[in-house]
């Protein structure tokens, strides 16, 4: 691929990548900025999201934007842009000095595989300063460009379950700072207390303290939270935006799994790393809305398994859907102050919904209540919270209706879910045809490690491209397949940017059924074409 061409592929039904170069260099970064440019200036028919990564861009479509009208756009973009020829020099961006501290646990195994001592790894590390490619993986996230290729690493055959916010990594070319406690698969050499993003900023541009475009320069020292306490702070805090204070409606009396509010999630903002989010269910979440003429985007109340007790506090509706088992499954009635609403184990599924007449209230971030706890945004409840509704009550059904229930057909069986639609990714043509093969005739397990960020499935370990991949877009429902063979499925909060061979993409109106399912179960996969 020359410096002139763009090519682009579908990326599941919905999206697109371009390809725009061979090398994750300057070069790269300049035709990045390009190819952003134009399709801001003239968007393409239906184009809905633009996530630029090193060599790679996402361009995302509305759903049920015609796949024709599509692929006519991008040809007739990837023209304009070989005719407009090689992008001027990119001399904008900010230089940010951050603090580090190098003392990361896989900085020995860095510096061994290199051939040098820990200190020359270290030294070699802060020579340079760094390009801010893209943000992406977790909100803030930055990709940098200019790391020695010396030190280049593989990133870990299987990804840690958790790494602290603030660690430095290298991930194969790249060097990233997590800025979210958060699941990862780089090589930890070093951390930083400056902080990558700030959730209570009073403005998206304070949220993040790196931009696309800009310049890193990393300082050592002992103490790397101290020095960024004496000044490197650029995310000044502010207020998250919230409606007034509403009575509580419900008295959380146990927590059980897990108990947060959701709706319809945070799309539009993965070019700073910020996960879609919302509901894990769409469908269930929908469905307990529905039952009380709210909107579809009604904040609700998700709840993991089982455990939880919610005690009333003020009379009126409540509507239950989704895996919750019993008469109270799929319906909605009337609830006297004091009553208890019990949430025990039942034999199937995953995630329950709770909706009340016009929402749940709660704070406001990038136009979203939703509950990220990864990245800080929302609010899981814990024993003894109260609950408010929001400000504006909504309506509720007619007095001399006694209850509502969702039809049976209308209903979805958890413990008995279809073959799950995948649609080719972007890799799809690098797995060999036994493997494409194996992935289908498998049943899968639902592993132990799953939850909001992604499903990880046990079987037969397939073989991914040799090749170390350049991180780029990741949409909702990819299927992941990292060096150790396992397929992960990206869930709502799974990462906006990644680096493992992706192979296919399971269908948004199939994703539910996947997160349904519960450890130990097993899922099977047919293909959407």
């Amino acid at each position: 691929m020359d410096s002139s061409d763009v090519e682009f592929s579908a990326y599941g039904p919905d999206a697109s990548i371009l390809r725009f170069a061979e090398r994750a260099d300057e070069a790269a970064f300049r035709r990045s900025r390009q190819l952003v440019e134009e399709l801001e200036r003239c968007p393409l028919p239906g184009q809905s999201e633009v996530v630029p990564a090193f060599r790679t861009l996402l361009i995302c479509f509305g759903a049920g934007a015609a796949s024709a009208a599509n692929e006519a756009g991008l040809a007739a973009f990837c023209g304009r842009i070989r005719e407009a020829g090689p992008p001027s020099v990119h001399e904008g961006g900010r230089l940010v000095e951050i603090p580090a501290r190098y003392d990361g646990p896989d900085l020995a195994r860095v510096a061994g595989a290199a051939g040098m001592s820990v200190e020359e790894a270290a030294a070699r590390h802060v020579a340079p300063d760094y390009r801010v490619h893209c943000l992406g993986f977790a909100p803030g996230f930055p990709y940098l460009g200019g790391l020695d290729p010396s030190l280049a690493t593989p990133r870990l055959a299987t990804p840690r379950t958790s790494v602290a916010a603030g660690s430095i990594a290298i991930g194969g070319e790249h060097t990233g700072i997590y800025s979210t406690p958060s699941p990862g698969g780089w090589n930890l050499i070093a951390r930083t207390g400056a902080p990558l993003f700030d959730p209570r900023a009073a403005s998206l541009g304070a949220m993040f303290l790196l931009r696309a475009g800009d310049r890193v320069r990393f300082i050592p020292g002992p103490d790397g939270a101290a020095l960024a306490r004496d000044g490197l702070r650029e995310a000044r805090p502010g207020t998250i935006a919230s409606a007034p204070p509403s009575p509580p409606v419900l008295r959380v009396l146990a927590s059980g799994a897990g108990l947060a509010i959701q709706d319809r999630g945070r799309p539009g903002f993965a070019r700073f790393g910020v996960p879609p989010g919302g509901a894990m269910d769409p469908y269930a979440a929908a469905w307990a809305n529905r039952l009380l003429d709210n909107p579809p985007s009604a904040p609700v109340l998700e709840l993991c398994l089982q455990g939880q007790r919610l005690e009333v506090l003020k009379d009126g509706w409540f509507a239950i859907a989704g895996s919750a088992g019993g008469a109270a499954g799929g319906s909605a009635r009337r609830r006297r102050v004091g009553e208890v609403l019990e949430f025990p184990p039942g034999p199937s599924g995953v995630w329950t919904y709770l909706a009340v007449p016009g929402g749940f209230g709660g704070g406001t971030v990038l136009g979203s209540v939703a509950t990220d706890a990864r990245a800080g945004l929302g609010r899981a409840f814990v024993d003894g919270d109260r609950i408010p509704a929001a400000t504006s009550t909504g309506s509720a059904p007619p007095s001399a209706v006694a209850s509502r229930r969702i039809a049976r057909d209308e209903r979805r069986d958890p413990a008995h879910p279809p073959t799950l639609r995948v649609w080719p990714g972007p890799q799809w043509s690098a797995f060999s045809s036994a493997d494409r093969e194996r992935f289908f005739a498998t049943g899968w397990t639902v592993s132990t490690r799953c939850d909001r960020v992604g499903y990880r499935l046990d079987g037969p370990a397939l073989a991914p491209p040799s090749s170390e991949a350049v991180s780029e877009p990741v949409v909702v429902g990819t299927v992941q397949v990292p060096a150790d063979g396992r397929p992960i499925v990206t869930m709502p909060d799974g990462p906006t940017l990644g680096g493992y061979a992706k192979l296919g993409v399971v269908d948004r109106d199939d994703l539910a059924r996947l997160a349904q399912r519960r450890a130990g179960q097993v899922v099977r996969f047919v293909p959407a074409l």
